[in-house]
């Protein structure tokens, strides 16, 4: 029997482990999906029987399945298998694709860069996301495997010019600024664009990433804060969108070399009596 257990749950998106011991005769169960996810292996070999066929899958193919999908799988192979799962919202699947993906699709080919990019993304869900970066690695994932399904529909919406790329980016820098909790999910959604020609868009004109700039403005709110006398970091950390107090000592730190206490110390320090 599979062992799934979720690693984390994001703006329109979950991201889950499965495990399967292996070495098990025939097919289990027909399974029917509810929800468009996205299942790239990252070890062993199994059977997926689905719309009518059989297909072989291991670490060189992902698999896009969509809602009311029968699935079948067979394990047939000792030491079992573990794959990463990307559950998507309706809303976020149809702008990473231009639209509805439509049926489940059997084969997206995973390249060596890809995998490693699964991994690398499979491990900051793992430590529960602890730098905001993970809607961006999962974007970039996932469009890059889609793109291979439908290359012209995941290429849609770029900004076409150079000043339709430079008001996106303002555009997002702006909603940020209103709304620091916004993943990059939902600041897609405020500004009109595919999260994929987001991200990419932003970084190209800016250097940075999206979830590098959002934690950016946070440092600059919290040390206002801060040098105002803020004495509760945790709610502090709460009220920025960080995901818990070491998160926001741990940014503060990176950014400025300083603890938050310290920078308190700094920001709040008496000029000398001169009497």
């Amino acid at each position: 029997m599979p062992d799934g257990s979720v690693l984390v749950v994001g703006d329109g998106f979950s991201i889950a482990e499965v495990r399967c011991p292996g070495a098990e005769a025939g097919f289990d169960a027909p399974e029917l999906e509810c929800a468009h996810v996205l299942v790239a292996p990252r070890r062993g070999v199994f059977l997926r029987r689905v719309c009518g066929r059989e297909v072989f899958t291991d670490a060189t193919v992902a698999y896009l399945s969509a809602p009311g999908t029968v699935e079948e799988f067979a394990h047939p192979v000792a030491g079992g298998d573990a794959c990463t799962v990307i559950r998507f919202e309706p809303w976020l699947i149809a702008a990473l694709t231009g639209g509805d993906p439509g049926p489940c699709h059997p084969a997206l080919p995973m390249d060596a860069a890809s995998e490693l990019a699964l991994r690398r993304m499979t491990c900051v869900a793992r430590l529960g996301d602890p730098d905001g970066s993970l809607a961006e690695q999962m974007t970039r994932l996932a469009a890059g495997l889609l793109a291979r399904r439908f290359p012209e529909r995941v290429g849609s919406g770029r900004p076409a010019t150079a000043a339709a790329r430079r008001r996106l980016v303002d555009q997002a820098k702006a909603a940020l600024a209103a709304d620091l909790r916004l993943g990059l999910p939902g600041l897609s959604q405020a500004v009109g664009c595919s999260p994929h020609h987001l991200s990419r868009t932003f970084t190209q004109l800016t250097g940075y990433t999206i979830s590098q700039h959002r934690n950016r403005l946070r440092v600059t709110l919290a040390l206002d804060r801060i040098g105002q006398g803020e004495p509760d970091l945790a709610g502090l950390a709460h009220d920025l969108g960080f995901s818990d107090h070491a998160h926001l000592t741990r940014t503060i730190r990176t950014a400025t070399g300083q603890t938050p206490s310290a920078c308190r110390a700094l920001l709040t320090a008496r000029p000398p009596d001169r009497r």
